[in-house]
């Protein structure tokens, strides 16, 4: 009992602070980016850029409610896959405060005016990997992204790989090791 309540706590100290930093994240690059087109963080491939994104995932055409629904009803899977979750306390909050937080972090930034601030742009278009990149992939340029979207995609990844240790981990009725 004491673990699950632990679990708890951290995933309620976790989770608002993912929120706060992604939409922080979100302000100063709008903010910074105010002044110039692009910042280059790690040239040629990592830089700054300010785009607002009005659909959902690599800005997909989907109405605003779809999305709303869409998140909420995401963030409830993931709790309750938290509350029934018997192994790997630390990982399984971790993860699962990733995704929550990704999620209402983007979901808040669409409150007000219905789209996400993206700002994280990776091109490896001015490097040797560009010609490879747009020959297969038809571009060198990554969808522009922001941390909530970092969150929830490592957050994801970290569910869907202590879904699969446990399954394959512990024999059938046996608790797995905790």
């Amino acid at each position: 009992m004491a673990r699950l309540r632990s679990r708890w706590v951290a995933f309620a100290a976790l989770t608002p602070l993912l929120v706060g930093f992604d939409l922080w994240s979100k302000r100063a690059a709008v903010d910074a980016l105010a002044a110039a087109s692009e910042l280059p963080v790690q040239a040629p491939w990592l830089s700054f850029v300010h785009a607002e994104n009005p659909g959902a995932m690599f800005s997909s055409p989907v109405p605003l409610p779809v999305i709303v629904v869409a998140g909420v009803v995401g963030i409830g899977g993931v709790l309750s896959w938290l509350r029934g979750a018997r192994t790997a306390p630390r990982r399984t909050t971790v993860a699962a405060a990733l995704v929550t937080g990704g999620a209402l972090g983007n979901l808040l930034d669409r409150v007000g005016d219905g789209t996400v601030t993206d700002f994280i742009r990776v091109s490896v278009h001015d490097t040797g990997w560009g010609p490879w990149c747009v020959q297969t992939f038809g571009t060198a340029t990554w969808p522009i992204f922001n941390l909530a979207d970092v969150w929830l995609v490592v957050g994801v990844a970290g569910l869907v790989a202590l879904q699969l240790r446990e399954g394959t981990s512990a024999p059938a009725g046996d608790p797995a090791p905790q």
